[in-house]
């Protein structure tokens, strides 16, 4: 028998959203829900947009600086693409004007971050430094893959040869790639091996080298579970997960805290560096996770009566 989510359980974590989560992740998880639209979620997440068209304001929680940064860009356009927002929303030009000016045309690829990230307390692993490609993979795929995976979605008011000059980039990094090891750089290139209108021929050598990574990752890597290859049943990569996507449901649902949220990941906690920033990220990111706990639940059909 498969273990469910009760109902009682489904309404604490709402509760805990409504009462904990920042107003993104609030309105996020009702548009879930069926309970709002997009034009609210881009309301909310108008707050984390800079007036040069990028994002930051501490969108990735464990970034606050107020300086726009690519990571925060690549967050901001998968909640964009989100909220169906039309390619002639301010918020969308401005946000890929702020991308054309950041990409590195001569590799196709966007630095994930630059030295914004010291004007406020942020995680360690967010650190500048002169071997920050060398620390990131060259950006190949974090944060590179998932903003060209979104930017399909703006094709009509991308300039002339932004998409051109990353897919040219993305292909390089196909060729010199034999398997992705970081765990994040995976998700980057599953989500653009799905993006709707990425061309054939690149989402298909994406997704082989998805799965060849798949089988080569340690399948006990906390950064990477199954869930975020496949958050629904319908994911392109579920069939690569075979008897894990089961099991971890399971462990989704025993891991929900007394107070209906999800707990936040222990390794994530730098409050060490800022006891109050941190303290705040923590905060954010419960907020997130229990949100996407619901999402995942409801999508592989593990909560009562939904």
């Amino acid at each position: 028998m498969r273990t469910m989510l009760a109902q009682a359980q489904f309404e604490a974590a709402r509760r805990y959203v409504e009462a904990a989560a920042r107003p993104l992740d609030r309105v996020l998880l009702r548009q879930a829900l069926g309970e709002a639209d997009g034009a609210e979620v881009r309301a909310a997440l108008a707050a984390f947009q800079n007036a040069d068209g990028g994002y930051g304001r501490g969108l990735e929680p464990d970034l606050p600086s107020p300086a726009s940064s690519a990571i925060a860009a690549s967050i901001g356009l998968r909640f964009l693409v989100r909220a169906g927002t039309p390619s002639d929303d301010p918020a969308a030009v401005r946000a890929i004007a702020w991308l054309a000016a950041q990409l590195q045309q001569e590799r196709g690829v966007w630095p994930i971050i630059d030295q914004g990230v010291d004007l406020a307390p942020h995680a360690p692993w967010w650190t500048f430094s002169e071997n920050l490609a060398e620390r990131w993979n060259g950006f190949r795929f974090n944060p590179t893959a998932e903003i060209l995976a979104h930017l399909y979605a703006f094709r009509d008011i991308a300039p002339v040869g932004l998409i051109e000059a990353a897919e040219a980039g993305m292909r390089r990094s196909l060729a010199e790639t034999d398997v992705i090891e970081g765990a994040y750089d995976l998700k980057c290139a599953a989500r653009l091996a799905e993006a709707p209108g990425a061309p054939g021929a690149l989402a298909a050598a994406l997704s082989d080298l998805v799965l060849r990574s798949i089988d080569a990752h340690d399948p006990e890597d906390d950064h990477l579970p199954p869930l975020e290859l496949a958050p629904s049943p319908t994911s392109r990569f579920a069939r690569a997960l075979p008897g894990r996507i089961g099991p971890a449901l399971e462990r989704l649902i025993e891991r929900q805290a007394d107070d209906g949220g999800w707990p936040w990941n222990p390794d994530w906690n730098w409050s060490y560096v800022d006891e109050a920033a941190g303290a705040r990220a923590e905060r954010d990111w419960r907020g997130w996770v229990t949100r996407e706990a619901l999402e995942t639940l409801i999508a592989h059909g593990r909560v009562e009566g939904r």
